[in-house]
């Protein structure tokens, strides 16, 4: 008797562990930040945000091989990014999200 209740009591909390997990992974309440007009954008919002929100886009900075390497994560994750449509991604991405210049630092003049 003993036994069926404690197991029973583990198939639960198991149960709502599990549970946990696929509620984390949802889409955001919020939208975020809007991401700029471009080719790929409706492509990049749509595989983007069905996990998180477009801050987690607009907030990064990655060279192209940054970029390359993060749709790879994602599609790990089970982001669907066509194979025919990478390369749009990657130069959206690229163009509206890549290093960012130094904040602050200006061309030293040169002296006369």
């Amino acid at each position: 008797m003993w036994g069926s209740c404690l197991l029973e009591r583990i198939s639960v909390a198991v149960f709502l562990l599990a549970s946990i997990a696929p509620a984390s992974a949802q889409a955001p309440s919020a939208p975020g930040k809007p991401l700029p007009p471009g080719p790929a954008q409706a492509k990049v919002k749509a595989a983007c945000t069905t996990c998180h929100n477009t801050s987690r886009i607009t907030e990064q900075h990655f060279t192209r091989q940054g970029w390359s390497a993060e749709l790879d994560k994602m599609e790990g994750l089970g982001a669907v990014i066509p194979d025919a449509d990478r390369i749009d991604f990657l130069n959206y991405l690229t163009k509206n999200f890549g290093p960012e210049k130094p904040a602050g630092k200006t061309a030293a003049k040169k002296p006369d």
